[in-house]
């Protein structure tokens, strides 16, 4: 049986996709900004870094708890649940890696003061929080296509196109995290009062690493070809890719919007968009993953609402062709 992916569905699972993205990239952003701060002596960089800690903290709170709450439902519903949350071995390892990243990235941010007077202990710490992040993201990435695909290995193999989707995955998750941090810098603009011209240069900071990200991302999919090129039906590719482009476009330009101006926090409006941006680029992104699985898998598993919207995109075209 064909499962239809509508335009319903997706919008959901893409602020899921957004919200686990953040749980992946904000402790990177946090850890970069306190090699920065080493690497430059910049006081400016570990004040960022603690406020991206405490961002990174929140996500991994609500990921934890989010966690807890599908191995319990796992075990309520246990094999009479018709969704993949009847997998409670998952659960029960997701568990263990946000509680590794709770234990870590929260004791790398609430033990600062005590912590940052031995730094690369300190960032230790925190790296160990931040990897245990990224691989509960990924884990959770291969439970979802193990779910489309049941018949692929235990593991990724090492020429499945998984892999370029993983990479890309961690690749926007910390250019949307970015625009999450710029958000929350936005918030504690009067409660953490480091002056002006801390969040001119701390603002310029993440949005010009969320471009950098952002525009590296996209360049997975020659990788994601090369890896899949023998079962790669472009047609299903092309509006959602096409799509993902204007988005990320847009994304970026607000970003160097803010990370141009002399004044960056004059550009609330731009601040606030940003996420919108890379929420709907995520959706997009989300329903090239979902086609790619169907390739991959080789049998037409679902179909998704952007096949309809390209046959009517098409349809309208060659009668707009006609009538010229």
């Amino acid at each position: 049986m064909q499962i239809f992916i509508s335009i319903n569905d997706i919008l959901p699972a893409a602020a899921l996709l957004f919200i686990l993205a953040c749980f992946a990239g904000v402790p990177v952003l946090s850890l970069l900004s306190y090699l920065t701060g080493i690497a430059q002596k910049k006081v400016f960089m570990f004040k960022l870094a603690r406020q991206m800690a405490r961002l990174g903290l929140l996500f991994i709170v609500s990921m934890s708890l989010a966690c807890a709450g599908g191995l319990g439902a796992s075990y309520y519903y246990g094999p009479e649940a018709d969704t993949w949350l009847e997998h409670h071995v998952f659960w029960e390892s997701g568990i263990y890696l946000c509680l590794v990243a709770l234990f870590f990235f929260g004791f790398f941010g609430l033990a600062w003061n005590w912590l940052v007077r031995l730094r690369w202990l300190h960032l230790l710490v925190g790296a160990v929080g931040g990897v245990a992040s990224m691989l509960f993201a990924g884990a959770l990435l291969w439970a979802v296509w193990r779910e489309l695909d049941p018949l692929s290995p235990v593991y990724p193999e090492a020429a499945s196109v998984f892999w370029p989707i993983m990479v890309q995955v961690y690749l926007l998750s910390i250019a949307a995290g970015s625009s999450a941090g710029l958000l929350y810098l936005l918030y504690r603009r009067n409660l953490d009062d480091f002056g002006r011209d801390y969040y001119r240069f701390v603002l310029g900071y993440i949005s010009r690493g969320g471009i950098f990200f952002a525009v590296v991302s996209p360049l997975t999919c020659i990788w994601l070809y090369f890896a899949g090129r023998e079962v790669f039906m472009p047609d299903h590719l092309i509006m959602p890719g096409a799509l993902f482009v204007v988005f990320l476009v847009l994304a970026v330009l607000l970003l160097l919007r803010i990370a141009r101006s002399p004044h960056p926090l004059r550009n609330k409006a731009a601040i606030i968009i940003c996420p919108v941006f890379f929420l709907l680029g995520l959706a997009v992104r989300l329903v090239s993953y979902l086609e790619v699985a169907d390739m991959a898998a080789e049998g037409d598993i679902l179909e998704t609402f952007m096949r309809d919207w390209m046959q009517a995109l098409e349809s309208w075209a060659s009668g707009r062709i006609r009538m010229w």
